[in-house]
């Protein structure tokens, strides 16, 4: 930059607004080094000028403000001042520190996601149908090892946001007990998808080892705890994500952050609990967690609000918790506090259980007070929440599973899982376009849940943001 220039650029700049200044720095940012050596050499050949106010006050102003330039790159001030295009890309995936921050995290739950992962979801929700956007909502399981027709059907043509793999339903049996027979598998599925696929499993160790088939029995939470040392579950966490990956498998619905107090514990949780201590299931349950997500597999904590001191299983019957406020705050719910503003989980699981003190008539998942009004706006979580499965006992007893799925988008929940078959899945994206039709349900509201669900998948790169 010679000296004419510097001398136009200055003068302009004392009389103009400051964020026309910022616009000729913008402009001539590129030339800053020059400028700053120009400076210098000023300061060699004019030693009279040095103690002019005047030159000194402007040569620094406008220095300050190209260091920062400087610093942080003039693309992307320029990028604050335009809007463009082409949105900024995804940093590669490197894992979430455990000290949780937010502007390095991929996990979806930092407070203010980067402009340009959102305005790309948006550009696709643009050019989305309806049955696109209701299929997002979906999470399938499928019987047997077969990938035609069934499910490949579901994946296609319904559009549903992702599929489980479950060993109790035969989905690993052979030619499927093989590691790379399931990667294909999950590459296939992939391939036949409009939209990138949350595969997930229910991976925990213990009795819930959906990995078995391939590695063997694993420690269960109940087995980690017991160690005294928060590095074991983080070391099984970071272990089961580098298998899960192996067969294509992004998503790993655990750790379960129920605090054990019904005594003796009901059959269905025996051994899968971190503990009786909140603050030992906060401290364990989030080493696991971290151990996942810092290796690219999304985690969620299960089973919201809380299955500790049920003393029925929710799989044959709905059970109820009759404690107190007071109580479900410093017990059941502590961890979720904890671990939502310290460990970040890409998702929550709500369940089937009613707690008279947040809801005196419906379960967890399905009701607008416990996951509208608890989880998201009293403990902040503004993540992705997904039901347990609708089947259950707990829930067919009183609503088909159509009725199930529109009550838990209305109550907030982002994913309903449950279908396994292709008229289930046509029949819950009917009921949801029939709760559109007669006002139960907005076009607003299920963007939201579509934004949130893409947005997750963009931050754990299932889903490129950089196409």
């Amino acid at each position: 930059m010679n000296r004419a220039v510097f001398a136009h650029f200055t003068a302009k700049a004392r009389g103009l607004h400051a964020t026309k200044r910022v616009g000729h720095l913008l402009y001539s940012c590129y030339k800053s080094n020059q400028f700053i050596l120009w400076g210098i050499e000023r300061m060699r050949t004019h030693p009279t000028r040095l103690h002019s106010a005047n030159f000194w006050m402007n040569y620094y102003y406008v220095l300050l403000l190209l260091s920062v330039l400087l610093l942080t790159g003039c693309s992307n001030l320029l990028n604050g001042v335009a809007a463009t295009d082409t949105p900024e890309p995804t940093p590669t995936f490197a894992g979430p520190s455990l000290t949780g921050n937010p502007e390095k995290r991929v996990d979806g739950r930092a407070e203010n996601p980067l402009m340009g992962e959102l305005a790309k979801v948006q550009q696709i929700m643009s050019s989305m149908t309806l049955d696109q956007k209701l299929g997002q909502l979906i999470i399938v399981e499928y019987l047997g090892n077969s990938y035609t027709p069934n499910l490949q059907y579901m994946i296609a043509h319904q559009y549903v946001g992702g599929f489980l793999y479950q060993a109790v339903n035969h989905n690993f049996n052979a030619p499927y007990n093989v590691i790379g027979n399931v990667a294909n598998f999950s590459r296939q599925a992939m391939k036949d998808a409009k939209i990138p696929l949350l595969i997930g499993t229910d991976q925990e160790g213990g009795n819930v080892n959906r990995l078995f088939t391939f590695h063997g029995n694993l420690p269960s939470a109940t087995e980690m705890a017991a160690t005294g040392d928060p590095r074991v579950p983080f070391a099984q966490g970071a272990l089961a994500a580098k298998w899960l990956l192996q067969l294509g498998i992004n998503a790993d619905l655990a750790p379960v952050v129920d605090v054990q107090s019904a005594n003796p514990p009901v059959p269905i949780l025996q051994t899968r609990t971190f503990g009786s201590d909140p603050s030992a299931v906060e401290t364990y349950a989030g080493a696991y967690l971290n151990g996942l997500q810092q290796n690219s597999v999304m985690g969620c904590l299960k089973h919201f609000p809380g299955l500790g001191a049920i003393t029925s299983d929710p799989h044959t019957g709905l059970p109820t918790v009759n404690r107190s406020l007071t109580q479900l705050e410093t017990v059941d719910l502590a961890p979720y506090k904890l671990l939502i503003q310290k460990d970040h989980p890409a998702m929550i699981m709500a369940t089937d259980v009613v707690m008279p003190a947040i809801d005196s008539k419906l379960p967890a998942e399905l009701s607008p007070t416990a996951i509208n009004g608890l989880l998201r706006q009293q403990l902040g979580f503004n993540g992705v929440v997904i039901t347990d499965g609708l089947y259950m006992g707990g829930i067919q007893q009183s609503w088909s599973l159509a009725q199930a799925a529109v009550l838990s988008i209305i109550a907030g929940d982002d994913l309903i899982e449950g279908p396994y078959t292709i008229s289930q899945v046509a029949t819950v994206i009917e009921a949801f376009k029939q709760a559109v039709q007669q006002g139960q349900l907005t076009m607003e509201r299920i963007d939201q849940s579509v934004e949130r669900i893409l947005l997750m998948k963009m931050q754990y790169g299932i889903i490129s943001a950089g196409n």
